[in-house]
């Protein structure tokens, strides 16, 4: 919450005497997900630009506007104007920031980030009203339009921060300041952006040097990046994992209906059954009861809260389609790291059936790419049968082959990225042939990057 006259200052512009100073609850980038009385912040970008939409905003009913260019039909005083849009929304945020009492959790990693938070989310708000990053909103907009949504009543508040370069996860915490900090996984995600898997490394520890002295860290026991980011950290660290070395010991029991999630702490054992969720959802649980000790809460009330925990839609949801047969949909992102632990999830399932792996192509991974996919395939060579869509189809199937898949077990579907017509027919061709082979009992993994353009196809399977 914060007043139009809180906009000018960010900007750097004098309030107009004998203007009105309305009270504005939240902001955003997206003229399409402005409501009555938001502030549309008009950023211009690669495809589009924001400053073409501040009529639609305003008709839309937002209060204000922040941006480059002010229309002629609309009054002045409601659109604020600076030289950079995007720097003056960042000020905002940082004074709204430094005014708020809530404690600042960071979430970054380069898997699981997002179900993390919301898990966070949920386990604190068993402590007390908590702000979070709506959907996946973790960059350099994303962050301050989270901010903007504080409100005094706020305990807690935490804040997604993606990466694909160094430095970014810096500038965030500038705005932001966390106290405590959560990395939930190192992998080579992005790496084609990065450049290295050491970059990486040094990009989400970056969360930890903006940390103050004593502030906690939560950390994944199982990374063997372990050593050089509790080096980073410079207070107190709490481990989550399935090594038994991990503060938060935790494993999971995969079942047609869920997952059963164990919890070993120092206060003692604990079970939460999580219905309709497949997939590391026992890390994503550990890290979020690892950070609700690291802040010296009571646990219980986040685990009775985590009993009702849901991740966003197309992340590790299991359903079960009008034909009975079992859906793993994880299609909203992949790396190599995360297609590995989905295809685990899936030769987990206890299932009468076929094991089907729809795999796509896995983005951003630049010259580790071909490797990748290539060993993917060979790992997805243990499911029956493997459908392999997009441009590195190819590389999955040759792993595939390589691990020993026969011929008739194997579906490729070449696709062209930069070609729509492409990509649509070869989308297409995987909903007819899931439609006509799909048998009850069978259970089929969906998983790409979210360019391939999966979950649509998920929803339709499900809704059929």
């Amino acid at each position: 919450m914060f007043k139009l006259s809180d906009v000018y200052a960010a900007a750097g512009q004098p309030f107009p005497p004998e203007t009105p100073d309305p009270d504005i609850p939240a902001a955003h980038f997206d003229s399409r997900r402005i409501q009555p009385g938001m502030l549309f912040v008009a950023l211009p970008g690669a495809r589009v630009d924001g400053n073409d939409y501040i009529v639609d905003a305003l008709r839309r009913g937002a209060a204000a506007t922040l941006g480059s260019r002010v229309d002629p039909e609309h009054p002045s005083w409601r659109q604020v104007t600076a030289p950079d849009a995007l720097a003056a929304f960042q000020q905002l945020a940082r004074g709204l920031r430094s005014q708020s009492d809530a404690a600042f959790i960071g979430v970054t990693g380069s898997n699981g980030k997002t179900s993390t938070k919301q898990a966070l989310a949920a386990a604190l708000g068993g402590h007390g009203r908590t702000l979070a990053t709506d959907r996946s909103e973790n960059t350099d907009v994303g962050v301050p339009t989270t901010l903007a949504r504080l409100r005094p009543d706020h305990r807690y508040a935490v804040i997604e921060m993606g990466a694909q370069i160094r430095g970014e996860i810096e500038s965030y915490c500038r705005v932001a300041a966390p106290d405590a900090a959560v990395i939930t996984s190192i992998s080579g995600a992005h790496i084609g952006l990065f450049g290295s898997i050491e970059n990486i490394v040094q990009a989400k520890s970056e969360l930890l040097t903006a940390l103050p002295a004593d502030a906690p860290a939560v950390l994944p026991a199982d990374s063997r990046w372990l050593p050089q980011l509790r080096a980073s950290a410079p207070g107190p660290v709490l481990t989550f994992g399935r090594d038994l070395t991990a503060d938060i010991v935790v494993n999971g029991q995969v079942t047609l209906d869920g997952t059963t999630v164990s919890l070993d702490t120092s206060h003692g054992p604990s079970q939460i059954h999580a219905a309709g969720i497949a997939g590391p959802i026992d890390l994503v649980f550990g890290a979020a009861a690892a950070t609700v000790l690291a802040l010296g809460l009571d646990l219980q009330p986040a685990l009775d809260a985590l009993h009702t925990f849901q991740p966003a839609p197309h992340r590790m949801t299991l359903r079960r389609t009008p034909a009975g047969a079992t859906l793993l949909d994880d299609t909203y992102n992949a790396n190599a790291a995360s297609m590995l632990a989905a295809l685990d999830t899936l030769a987990q399932l206890p299932v009468e059936g076929r094991r089907i792996a729809v795999l796509g192509d896995m983005l951003e991974l630049g010259d580790e790419s071909t490797r990748d996919h290539h060993r993917v395939g060979r790992t997805a060579a243990e499911s029956d049968i493997l459908i392999a869509i997009g441009q590195d189809a190819a590389d999955l199937a040759r792993g595939a082959r390589e691990s020993g898949m026969p011929e008739e077990r194997l579906v490729l579907l070449s696709a062209t990225l930069d070609d729509t017509d492409s990509l649509t027919a070869a989308r297409e061709s995987l909903e007819t042939h899931l439609r006509d082979t799909l048998q009850p009992n069978d259970a089929v993994l969906l998983k790409a990057s979210n360019g391939i353009g999966l979950g649509p196809i998920a929803d339709a399977l499900f809704e059929s």
